[in-house]
């Protein structure tokens, strides 16, 4: 394996244990899948550009979730949690008619046709990351930037860099590379 690939992948191992607070001696616990899925949503903030924007400049990184998300309870764990640049993690309720103020938006397989609506409305280069949790390959949705799913014991990604460069973000060729499937 090269460097740079090894590197990434202690730093998102590195970035699972501190974000589940574990230490060495936990190593034989088995971790939840939705932990996880959201210490990976967490080190993707690490490892993706967004454009230049008041949004992107704000105090805190906003990761927009829905209200009956399986990975609600995992994603309200990052409250307050220090990510790039020290700026700390809010997690909110994603609301249809304020997409644009999520830096992150996780979806999953019951998203809401209205959310589904209003982010298809967003303009170009409008810098909201979209994480879809439950397949690599979210049906009919172009939009959707990254998707997380579990395979064979393990949860793997997808990234759509077709949709991430529509939406303005600029996806690390490390993150690239560790990627199931990269478009």
């Amino acid at each position: 394996m090269h460097a740079a690939p090894r590197l990434l992948q202690t730093l998102l191992w590195s970035g699972l244990w501190l974000l589940l607070g574990a230490t060495p001696a936990h190593a034989a616990e088995p971790v939840d899948e939705a932990d996880l899925k959201a210490a990976y949503v967490f080190n993707f903030i690490q490892f993706i550009e967004w454009p230049e924007s008041d949004n992107v400049a704000s105090a805190d990184w906003k990761v927009c979730i829905l209200p009956f998300s399986p990975l609600k309870r995992a994603l309200t764990a990052l409250q307050g949690r220090p990510a790039r640049n020290g700026r700390p993690i809010q997690v909110r309720l994603a609301e249809p008619a304020a997409l644009d103020d999520c830096q992150v938006l996780v979806l999953h397989t019951g998203t809401p046709e209205a959310v589904l609506r209003a982010l298809r409305t967003l303009p170009p280069q409008h810098g909201v990351l979209t994480v879809a949790d439950g397949g690599l390959s979210p049906p009919g949705n172009a939009d959707v930037m990254i998707s997380l799913a579990p395979q064979d014991g393990r949860v793997v990604f997808a990234i759509n860099t077709d949709a991430a460069t529509r939406g303005g973000l600029t996806v690390s060729s490390r993150l690239l590379r560790l990627a199931r499937a990269a478009r």
